[in-house]
C-alpha cells in the first residue's frame, strides 16, 4: 500500500472513502428522493453511485467535493432510466417526444458564465481540443486547460451555493 503522501492526485484511501460514505450515503438518498425517485430506487441508485465513485475515486481532484461528485453520478444514473422516448396518447392520437433535461441544465450553466468563459466552454462542448483552441486564442494548450479548470471550479461553487 502506498503512503498517504504518495497516492495519485485526488485518490482517496479506503478509510477516507468509507468515512465519506458513512456521512454522505443518506444525503445521496435524500438527493434522489427530492428528484422524484421512489424509496427502493433511491437506495439502489445511491448504492450504485457510491460503488462507482469508489471505482473511479482516482479521478476525483478534490476529496472535499466527494458528496457533490457522487450525487452527480447518482443524478446521471437516475436520469439514464428515463432516456427512452415518452409516448402520450391524446384521444387516440399517439405523440412521441423527448425532453433533453441535460441541454436545459447546460444552457442554464452557460448563462451564468461571463461571455469569454462561455465561449471557451462552448468550444470544448463542440469537440475542439485544448490544442486547437490554444492556436486560435494564441496561448498554450496548458493555459487553456488551466482556464477551463478555473471556470469549472467557479461553476461548482455557484452550484453548491444554489443547492
Amino acid at each position: 500500500m502506498l503512503a498517504r503522501g504518495l497516492l495519485p492526485f485526488g485518490a482517496m484511501q479506503r478509510d477516507d472513502y468509507a468515512q465519506a460514505f458513512q456521512s454522505g450515503y443518506c444525503a445521496t438518498q435524500r438527493f434522489l428522493l427530492a428528484r422524484g425517485a421512489p424509496m427502493e430506487e433511491a437506495e439502489e441508485i445511491a448504492q450504485a453511485a457510491w460503488a462507482r465513485g469508489w471505482e473511479y475515486r482516482d479521478q476525483l481532484r478534490d476529496p472535499g467535493l466527494i458528496g457533490f461528485w457522487v450525487n452527480s453520478i447518482a443524478r446521471n444514473l437516475f436520469r439514464s432510466r428515463f432516456r427512452s422516448p415518452l409516448a402520450v396518447s391524446l384521444d387516440g392520437v399517439s405523440a412521441s417526444y423527448t425532453i433533453d433535461l441535460d441541454a436545459i441544465e447546460l444552457r442554464r450553466l452557460l448563462e451564468r458564465c461571463p461571455r469569454r468563459d462561455r465561449m471557451l466552454l462552448e468550444q470544448t462542448l463542440k469537440g475542439y481540443t485544448a490544442e486547437e483552441i490554444a492556436r486560435v486564442e494564441g496561448i498554450t494548450a496548458t493555459g487553456i486547460r488551466v482556464r477551463l479548470l478555473r471556470i469549472r471550479e467557479v461553476l461548482r461553487e455557484r452550484l453548491a451555493v444554489a443547492a
